[in-house]
């Protein structure tokens, strides 16, 4: 078997160890099944004759990845009757192989040299002991790409902690450092080394020869109590609350979370065996959902590919920042100078005045001090590698400088020049700016070709994106190092091309767009901002303008007027540019920061709108619309603008789209991204509706021809 070994010792202990030929890690698809379907055969022919069985990896430091998501999404979403009663049986033939193992009559053992998530943690589920190296990660996180487990994950766990802790970890996909899944009876001892590991595995299945799972034996009660215990406030409370909390934090959006809950209740009222059968039901239906399709094609494959530096440029080794430049101690520079200490990279954070600069480490000190994982010693560590000034000469020996200063031409071109003035011919310059071209910061650089954007999403400290823009001189080597730091960051790098507002920007001032329209037409706000929740956003419009300050954008509209008129363009009046301008000017509503904007903030309860917001925009009434128009009126307008991006060439790669209107501008997670909810509404019937949208609401629903293409074609966004 070239997939698993069988060893067997003089004890006759027998080690059932995994190594995938051809592959980096372990994974649960086709050959794991025949192969785990053969070894078992053979461990249940040896039975009388061995002591034990001890599951490892044979790769080092990893167990195993989980289930086969390739395989996964090349099935049938429309498969007949005859076809889902196959797929069932299949996936009862994988819970079968683990059931037996579990059942086998001898004490069966797991080391845990690397990560254990999903089908990889169902395993070490299976082993009546599990042991692991300090550190490693385990879990359940089928539910991050919109699935559950399928391999009896539901079922053993919630036998192991009970159906409340079940729910909690299984409903989000909580992956848990081995320490604290050793505290919730996950695991049950902890090592240093892998020798450690094994041997401590053999002493133990030589100590405990009659080694049972719980639930095999006699009296065995469900901890925290069942379904059936009718007394148990506690547990109803769960049943009955439960489905309207689910309901209440998903929107009905997320078809996940809603069967991990049944499935949790379910599985809890009967015998193992028919668990099993009840899990591979749910397991089946989100399977073939539509949903789950987005979630896998989005989180799993693009993400990994740009884990793996799909979009990075290819011929340049990796490089490592060791003193990074950080201009401006403002909250975005001082949370990206707070990232690049905490992941050990020493910061010169530098303002107009030692003062200022001493606040932005303040401001990091902050960040330590509400970080629960941050002990005191870490924070003083963190803190030593931020060295706060005023000097430009404490830049030198800078490999990376990132400016973080105000949205303006004239100080970024300031910046940019003193700075070079100290800085090592190979050290790369790079601008933090959400809108602002490249190509034309770049002018004020004597080395363009070291000269990047690199745009962090606020707060930076925990954002997870950042949008990497090549100007048309930037080189690749540059390119390639602003990716490596970003990864080094711990960011999720997106790559695009330069051109007003590069790609997450100008996608997102689309939907914003559309909510300043959907006000000036006397549409009520609150279906404005419920329509975009209801679309799975994580804010409405209109909130996200309140955040950004109504001033900041009144500012930066009269910019781009200026911008366009400079060049020989005529501004076209918009109703963003109109509305912020009376809200601004005319009412004095400027933003949170400011006290207020389209919401109220009381200082005790939670926001709401400004009540004033009728009397400005709606005085003769609101006009009523199809709840759906506005609902599509939010995203279409964002997929379309994505869609022009690449018709114009600012972003190439469908991956990059995707995660990065997710991860960086909040579109709805549920669809995988701008351009994978257009793969599933279907390209044809998504630009047909959005000829309708056009004609009812103008030019920014008009398909670009790029869709048209694809949809004559029948082609996907891949």
């Amino acid at each position: 078997m070239e997939y698993i070994r069988l060893e067997t010792d003089s004890d006759g202990i027998v080690e059932l160890i995994f190594d995938q030929q051809g592959k980096d890690v372990n994974v649960m698809g086709l050959e794991y099944e025949q192969a785990m379907s053969q070894a078992v055969a053979e461990l249940e022919s040896m039975k009388d004759r061995i002591t034990g069985v001890y599951v490892r990896s044979g790769k080092p430091g990893q167990f195993f990845a989980g289930g086969d998501i390739t395989a996964m999404l090349e099935l049938d979403l429309d498969a007949g009757v005859e076809k889902k009663e196959e797929m069932f049986a299949g996936i009862m033939q994988t819970k079968a192989l683990l059931r037996r193992l579990e059942t086998l009559g001898v004490p069966v053992v797991c080391g845990i040299n690397g990560a254990a998530l999903g089908g990889g943690f169902e395993i070490a589920l299976a082993c009546h002991h599990r042991l692991a190296l300090k550190n490693v990660a385990v879990g359940l996180p089928e539910a991050q790409i919109g699935l559950m487990p399928g391999a009896d994950g539901v079922v053993r766990l919630v036998r192991y902690v009970g159906m409340q802790e079940a729910i909690g970890l299984i409903s989000t996909g909580k992956r848990l450092k081995a320490e604290a899944a050793l505290e919730k009876g996950l695991l049950h001892q902890l090592f240093d080394t892998e020798e450690e590991m094994h041997a401590a595995a053999r002493a133990w299945i030589v100590a405990n020869p009659q080694a049972r799972q719980p639930w095999d034996q006699d009296g065995f009660k469900i901890p925290g109590g069942s379904p059936s215990d009718k007394d148990d406030q506690a547990i109803q409370g769960l049943m009955f609350f439960g489905p309207a909390n689910v309901m209440t934090q998903t929107r009905g959006l997320m078809p996940a979370q809603k069967a991990i809950f049944a499935a949790v209740v379910d599985v809890a009222r009967v015998d193992f065996d028919t668990a099993a059968k009840i899990e591979a039901r749910y397991f089946l239906s989100l399977l073939l959902d539509q949903t789950a399709r987005n979630m896998m094609t989005a989180f799993f494959v693009q993400m990994n590919a740009l884990n793996k530096g799909a979009s990075r440029p290819d011929g340049y080794e990796k490089t490592a920042v060791s003193k990074l430049g950080l201009l401006g101690a403002g909250q975005m520079g001082a949370g990206i100078a707070f990232v690049a200490a905490k992941n050990g990279i020493e910061v010169v954070l530098k303002d107009i005045s030692l003062e200022a600069a001493e606040r932005g480490k303040a401001y990091s000190a902050q960040v330590c001090e509400s970080n629960k994982r941050i002990d005191e010693d870490q924070a003083e560590e963190i803190l030593s590698r931020i060295h706060p000034t005023a000097d430009y000469e404490d830049l030198r020996g800078c490999d990376l400088v990132i400016e973080a200063v105000f949205e303006n031409r004239g100080v970024k071109a300031t910046v940019t020049r003193e700075s070079e003035a100290v800085l090592g011919e190979e050290a790369v310059f790079a601008s933090n700016t959400s809108a602002l071209p490249i190509t034309e910061l770049a002018e004020a650089s004597v080395r363009r070709p070291n000269f990047v954007g690199m745009h962090f999403f606020s707060p930076a400290e925990k954002m997870p994106l950042v949008e990497i823009i090549a100007g048309e001189q930037t080189s690749d080597a540059t390119l390639a190092k602003a990716f490596d730091l970003a990864q080094q960051l711990g960011k999720t790098p997106i790559v695009v091309n330069d051109g007003p507002g590069f790609f997450t920007s100008r996608v997102i001032g689309k939907t914003i767009a559309q909510g300043h329209n959907m006000l000036e037409e006397s549409v009520d706000p609150v279906l404005i901002e419920s329509a975009a929740k209801f679309n799975g956003s994580p804010v409405g419009p209109l909130s996200a303008i309140d955040e950004i300050s109504q001033e900041t954008a009144y500012k930066n509209g009269l910019q781009a007027r200026a911008d366009v008129e400079e060049q020989g363009g005529v501004w076209e009046d918009n109703a963003a540019s109109r509305v912020l301008e009376r809200m601004v000017n005319d009412f004095g509503r400027k933003g949170k920061v400011h006290g207020g904007g389209y919401y109220e903030y009381p200082e005790t309860g939670k926001k709401f709108l400004w009540p004033g917001l009728r009397d400005a925009f709606a005085a003769a009434g609101y006009t009523e619309l199809p709840y759906q128009d506005i609902k599509d009126r939010l995203t279409f307008c964002q997929s379309l603008e994505a869609v022009r991006a690449m018709q114009e060439g600012v972003i190439d790669s469908v991956g990059d789209g995707n995660i990065g209107s997710i991860m960086g501008i909040g579109f709805p997670a549920q669809t995988g991204g701008v351009f994978q909810a257009i793969n599933a509404y279907g390209v044809k019937a998504f630009a047909e509706r959005a000829v309708e949208l056009a004609e009812r609401y103008g030019e920014d629903f008009t398909p670009p021809a790029l869709l048209l293409e694809k949809a004559e074609k029948g082609e996907l966004f891949t």
